[in-house]
């Protein structure tokens, strides 16, 4: 019989452990990318080859990084679910949800390390010197992370539920807002719609990678979902 993992936390655990891990490795290539520029006396560094020459290997770490928690964050939302409509998990299974994680992990670092990107280039027309700038860029790019975290973790666990809704034959999900709540979300609290639908600002559900950074990111908005009758 299938049932919840014993070694899974709370949303709010699992959610602040990618925080911590996230944040903590974006610190350190924050870290290495400064010291391998060099000295703030030195001349202007090739930041785009010294940026570019790990790219690849960097962003698949991160994609590896953020699924491993994401994997563990959709299981906490499907669980949640499936604990109320489905205890037994019938027709539900956890692995069908790997390609789409995977996907989502992949598509997260890939924006991430974009940014890190932009905000080190941009370090080179700072009026403080490169140096400077590219700390201040660096620092901003790992405060950055807890933003991404908050954003991934929504995104699987809004997923996690979604798949175990459909696979549990529930027919209606309701949008419920978080705290600190951006107005247009406000607005949605409570809205139902067919589990096949998007609401009306366009999200499959809160943290939707389809909508845009305004309709995403730091959301922790959540679904609940309800039968046919």
């Amino acid at each position: 019989m299938k049932s919840r993992p014993d070694d899974l936390g709370t949303f709010a655990v699992e959610r602040d452990a990618l925080t911590t891990s996230l944040t903590t490795w974006a610190d350190t290539e924050a870290a290495t990318l400064v010291r391998r520029a060099g000295p703030a006396d030195a001349g202007a560094p090739d930041l785009y080859g010294l940026w570019g020459e790990s790219s690849s290997e960097r962003q698949a770490r991160l994609a590896a990084l953020i699924q491993g928690h994401t994997w563990r964050i959709a299981q906490v939302g499907a669980w949640a679910v499936l604990g109320t409509y489905n205890p037994d998990a019938d027709g539900w299974d956890a692995g069908v949800m790997e390609g789409w994680l995977a996907a989502a992990a992949a598509s997260h670092a890939a924006q991430y390390e974009q940014a890190g990107y932009a905000a080190a280039v941009g370090a080179l027309a700072s009026p403080d010197g490169w140096h400077a700038g590219l700390t201040a860029a660096m620092a901003g790019w790992v405060t950055n992370a807890a933003i991404r975290a908050v954003t991934a973790s929504t995104e699987s666990r809004s997923f996690g539920g979604h798949d175990a809704a459909g696979a549990s034959g529930l027919v209606y999900k309701v949008w419920n807002t978080g705290s600190n709540a951006r107005s247009t979300h406000a607005a949605l609290n409570g809205d139902r719609v067919e589990l096949g639908d998007v609401f009306t600002n366009g999200l499959r559900w809160p943290g939707d990678a389809r909508g845009k950074d305004a309709e995403t990111a730091n959301c922790n908005c959540h679904l609940t979902y309800e039968r046919g009758e």
